[in-house]
């Protein structure tokens, strides 16, 4: 069986940035908001620091840390893998396929 081309660090650094471009981009959006709505600098830098900080609060709960593992590199038993209950059917259905053909008789 191949095993993931990337590694867990490479998914780790992908979910920090990530996570860091999404903070960035709730914040900057907030702080064009507020500048459009006829509010100064400074208030739209105050606007998109508190934003920002939210946005990372947003990001933690919606990229949880657990997105970057894979199945493939922890020993938790979390259900069959792809594929395998159609592996299953497909052994079960050639099992009783040879079971009738014995049933019939060599031919």
């Amino acid at each position: 069986m191949v095993g993931p081309s990337i590694t867990k660090e490479d998914r780790e650094k992908f979910l920090v940035q990530l996570k860091v471009g999404f903070a960035l981009l709730v914040g900057g959006s907030m702080a064009l908001v507020a500048l459009w709505g006829a509010g100064g600098l400074l208030v739209a830098f105050g606007v998109g620091v508190a934003a920002t900080l939210v946005g990372g609060a947003l990001a933690q709960i919606t990229f949880p840390d657990s997105i970057a593992e894979t199945p493939y590199e922890d020993d938790r038993e979390r259900g069959p893998k792809p594929g395998t209950r159609l592996q299953e059917r497909q052994e079960r259905s050639d099992g009783r396929e040879t079971q009738a053909s014995n049933r019939n008789g060599p031919r």
